[in-house]
């Protein structure tokens, strides 16, 4: 009995030893399946944009072309919107999809700074800001510069690159992200042919978006596009209500060509509405009829 006992402590303790340098020599970094990482020094506004690329499961094994989806904030939603892509078309209630993210250099600070740049079309001083956004938008005005990015630099890479589904382009951006998707709407129509726009920041200078709407009407452009938007119903204010006057407005219009659909999601926050992106809006555009 005896010698049966210091057997049982000799095992547990080359048990733990061997346990202990497994997990000290082994650890890896948990990564996700069929994604690349690229980095883009672009020219146009001199910044260095981390790319996240995400391939359907069926990318090596044949020779098709993927729609491409381009989404912003690839530094905080990346990994959602792929794993959930992955599933839902596996599931067949979604296309396999190229996936782009954008992200950012830097940690979450760096995150909200470049954020704030690209995304808008007009620059606030900081001071006129609502105290407790300040610190989220110390800067702005990038947006022209960074769509040009997109247009002229990240789209080129991507289709020299990646086999791709001529003209089938999906822009996704989330509050500020979808301030900037309704500037591109506006600014350069025909860049994507789908939109998600969820939450977005619509009351950015006193309704600078209403106010381009209102000359992108004037001017009789047709908006040959897919768009799903949506709101959530325990949301600020603020987003709901410029959210709602913003596509009041595309509804009144009656734009030639435009399919579009629009909801309050019922008990979702600012943050709660982010996987919308995916389980509503994509499969709202991409399964439109």
């Amino acid at each position: 009995m005896k010698k049966f006992f210091i057997c049982i402590f000799l095992i547990s303790i080359f048990s733990t030893q061997a346990f202990a340098q497994i997990t000290k020599d082994q650890i890896l970094p948990v990564t996700l399946n069929r994604t690349e990482t690229h980095s883009i020094v672009s020219k146009i506004n001199g910044v260095t944009y981390p790319i996240f690329i995400s391939l359907p499961g069926s990318y090596y094994n044949t020779d098709k072309t993927y729609p491409v989806v381009y989404m912003l904030d690839g530094y905080s939603s990346f990994g959602i919107v792929t794993q959930m892509a992955k599933l839902l078309a596996f599931s067949k209630e979604l296309p396999e999809l190229i996936i782009v993210g954008i992200s950012s250099e830097g940690g979450a600070k760096e995150f909200n700074y470049n954020r704030a740049r690209d995304y808008t079309p007009t620059y606030i001083a900081p001071e006129k800001l609502p105290e407790n956004t300040r610190a989220m938008i110390p800067i702005s005005r990038g947006a022209e510069k960074f769509l040009g990015f997109i247009e002229k630099e990240l789209i080129p890479f991507v289709e020299s690159k990646y086999r791709f589904t001529p003209g089938d382009r999906t822009l996704a951006g989330h509050s500020l992200g979808g301030l900037f998707a309704c500037y591109t709407l506006l600014e350069k129509t025909n860049l994507f042919n789908r939109y998600v726009i969820i939450s977005p920041a619509l009351f950015w200078d006193n309704g600078f978006i209403l106010n381009k709407e209102k000359e992108f009407f004037e001017k009789e452009k047709p908006l040959d596009v897919i768009i799903y938007s949506e709101v959530g119903s325990l949301e600020e204010s603020v987003f709901i209500e410029s959210w709602k006057k913003f596509f009041d407005l595309i509804e009144l219009h009656i734009y030639k060509g435009i399919r579009l659909k629009t909801g309050i999601a019922e008990n979702e926050t600012h943050y709660t509405i982010i996987p919308h992106i995916i389980t509503r809006g994509l499969i709202s555009v991409f399964g439109y009829k």
